[in-house]
């Protein structure tokens, strides 16, 4: 008895037609190059989203298993009733969970947004595909980000029990590495804990200043810190509680000393809490002058991005300082006012304005400097221009305000509360006058790479992966989700470039110097956050990372998630430029809310390119880039190292110190005073 195969054909049929030949469901039977695998779910998916490692090293790293997508290969012209190209339905997945209800509605969106036409097609449970090579890609994904977004959230159901798991399978050569390497850091780690079983030829002793700090805080947890400690310096060390100290030993007397140094890095890191504060400045002016409260103009940019009607209270509440002086007199009998009625000459506090603001801004950035200087965080300073706008602030009980009354008393008020508002121009053609000044300028020169692009995504998050889940319990609740900030790049190709998340953004230190002479005023910010690690494949902000990707015309295309939910998304484009040691950047913010998104379907992707901007402005700052620099040591600090910067390399260099620093904000303040008029009162700065 002969055995039938599996998919009856006859071997001798040579001269069936291509039209028939091209009917078939697995390829593969016409076509003897194509790998089996072809007619079936492939074992490693194919990742569309930007990551540099291969594919069957992503197969072997991830902890579940791979993103069982359908074929996707190119097939024009061979799929059914003529389709350009088709997506087959992977075998456990619902149709109605893909192409939704049966109203149609989530294909009509798909189509929509990707500019081809899809039907399911019952026969070879595949969606046929009619369109460009574009629109086929587009819905592929689409399609595939669905599929994923459910494989994610069956993903927990799957892990029930281990009680019939396959076996364990052979670990990869890269596995293999990272393991031995794993066990050898632990090996070298017992090496040095406890006491020394011989001598050592060296010796020191740390004692503790005092008790404050729980010795379990400072140790960590089974001495994690100090294990890392031991193993890095080849150093015993140990915590002797009569004295209050800590003893070391080796062989080597560098060794023994770098132990010591970290030791005392690592107290001090401990004990010190970051030292911050607000100052608010007014550059001293040349001539003595009164101010008054002004109304926020029509169509002024608020400080931070908000909802509508929230920003309409802004706008309600919120003012700005303006001297009495300012302007052009449009009064005929005025002419000639200033001849009969000479300046008055400042007062002897407003001549030492100057002086007491480096004094004060030298003092707080020291202070905020060195009480971040040995944590392993993600520091900027940076200085921004545009106008103070007033939010908290007492009533006039006089007409008008002296200089003196404002910079001495109101402005260290505690209740008192001002931000800067950074929008420059609302338009491209509105900066003008600055890129003509800096394309012919000798002293600026422009980076290559003009401009620049990246994305800040502000969401909420869970930081870890979901907890496998206990088979008959609930599901554990996993708290709060936390606010964070994603920053990302594309090469040209779109592959993911450089991408951090970060936690806890703080302002440590918040500098305003508020200008009555001008149209532009500034702020320095030093500011900190934390990192969340980027090495767990399965954290929320990882796989919401290797999700994005860019559409054709330079916007996000961002895929649903259960633990990811973005609520700005900010595209910035950054033109830079060197300019006398310090760095100009002219940015341009574009802001989506994804609360005021409208979305039909939540499973779908949300393609940035159909959605315009929410908010569209450009910004001005200032920085050195050797500040950069500096700061990106601290990120690789292990514990108890210190980077190589102090503050001298900020405060009192030659190149570098406070009264640098304030005369080229100023400098570069009298530049936008000259070249950018007011985006608001553009007539205010016209010559007719």
């Amino acid at each position: 008895m002969s055995i039938e195969p599996e998919v009856p054909y006859n071997l001798d049929d040579e001269g069936s037609s291509d039209e028939e030949n091209n009917n078939w469901r697995d390829l593969s039977i016409n076509n003897p190059n194509t790998g089996a695998v072809t007619a079936r779910l492939p074992l490693v998916d194919i990742d569309f989203g930007p990551s540099s490692t291969p594919l069957s090293q992503q197969a072997a790293n991830s902890p579940r298993p791979p993103r069982a997508f359908a074929d996707t290969t190119v097939t024009s012209g061979s799929g059914h009733r003529n389709a350009d190209d088709h997506w087959v339905l992977p075998a456990h997945i619902n149709l109605r969970d893909v192409l939704g209800s049966r109203n149609k509605a989530r294909i009509n969106t798909i189509q929509q947004h990707t500019g081809s036409f899809i039907e399911y097609n019952e026969t070879y449970n595949q969606v046929d595909i009619w369109g460009d090579a574009d629109a086929i890609a587009k819905t592929k994904r689409y399609l595939e980000d669905i599929v994923q977004n459910l494989f994610e959230r069956d993903e927990r159901s799957q892990r029930k029990t281990k009680k019939w798991g396959k076996p364990e399978r052979e670990l990869t050569e890269r596995e293999r590495r990272r393991a031995e390497r794993k066990q050898a850091k632990i090996d070298e780690e017992k090496r040095y804990q406890g006491l020394p079983a011989v001598t050592q030829n060296y010796h020191a002793v740390f004692p503790l200043p005092d008790s404050s700090i729980p010795l379990l805080r400072f140790s960590g947890e089974n001495e994690s810190y100090f294990n890392q400690i031991r193993a890095d310096c080849k150093t015993y060390l140990w915590y002797e509680e009569q004295g209050n100290l800590i003893r070391l030993a080796g062989d080597s007397d560098e060794a023994v000393k770098e132990a010591a140094i970290r030791i005392r890095n690592w107290y001090l890191k401990s004990a010190r809490k970051p030292m911050g504060g607000i100052l608010r400045l007014m550059e001293q002016p040349t001539t003595q002058s009164l101010l008054e409260y002004k109304s926020l103009p029509k169509g002024f940019v608020t400080f931070k991005y908000t909802d509508p009607e929230e920003e309409r209270v802004l706008l309600e509440r919120n003012s700005m300082l303006q001297s009495v002086n300012t302007g052009v007199p449009n009064r005929v009998d005025l002419i000639g006012f200033a001849d009969e009625h000479p300046a008055e000459p400042l007062s002897d506090v407003v001549k030492t304005l100057n002086a007491r603001n480096e004094n004060l801004i030298e003092q707080q950035l020291a202070a905020g400097l060195e009480s971040l200087r040995l944590n392993n965080w993600v520091i900027r300073m940076k200085i921004r221009f545009g106008q103070i706008c007033l939010v908290q602030y007492p009533k006039m009980k006089t007409p008008f305000l002296s200089v003196e009354y404002v910079s001495d008393r109101l402005f260290r008020k505690t209740g008192f509360v001002s931000e800067l508002a950074p929008c420059i121009s609302k338009s491209f053609q509105g900066l003008g006058g600055l890129f003509e000044f800096l394309s012919t300028d000798p002293d600026a020169v422009e980076f290559s790479d003009n401009p620049r692009t990246s994305f800040a995504i502000s969401a909420q998050q869970y930081p870890d992966a979901a907890p496998p889940r206990v088979p008959g319990q609930r599901d554990s609740p996993r708290g709060e989700m936390w606010d964070t900030i994603l920053q990302i790049s594309f090469t040209e190709g779109g592959q993911r470039r450089l991408w951090s998340t970060m936690t806890d953004c703080v302002d440590l230190v918040d500098i305003s110097m508020t200008n009555i002479e001008s149209n532009y005023s500034w702020d320095l910010k030093l500011q900190y956050a934390r990192r969340l690690p980027s090495d767990d494949v399965n954290s929320p902000h990882e796989k919401f990372s290797r999700g994005l990707r860019i559409s054709g015309n330079n916007r996000l295309v961002l895929a649903t998630s259960n633990d990811y939910l973005p609520k700005l998304v900010i595209q910035k484009t950054k033109w830079q430029y060197s300019y006398k040691g310090f760095i100009i950047e002219v940015c341009q913010d574009e802001i989506w809310d994804m609360d005021r998104v409208e979305r039909t379907d939540f499973e779908l992707p949300v393609d940035l390119s159909l959605i315009d901007p929410h908010r569209s402005l450009y910004k001005v700052s200032l920085y050195k880039e050797s500040w950069v620099d500096r700061f990106a040591e601290n990120l690789d600090l292990k514990i108890g190292q210190a980077p190589s910067w102090s503050l001298r390399d900020f405060l009192a260099s030659p190149d570098e110190n406070t009264r640098l620093v304030m005369q080229m904000a100023k400098h570069l303040a009298q530049i936008l005073n000259s070249t950018v008029p007011l985006y608001w009162d553009n007539a205010k700065n016209s010559l007719v």
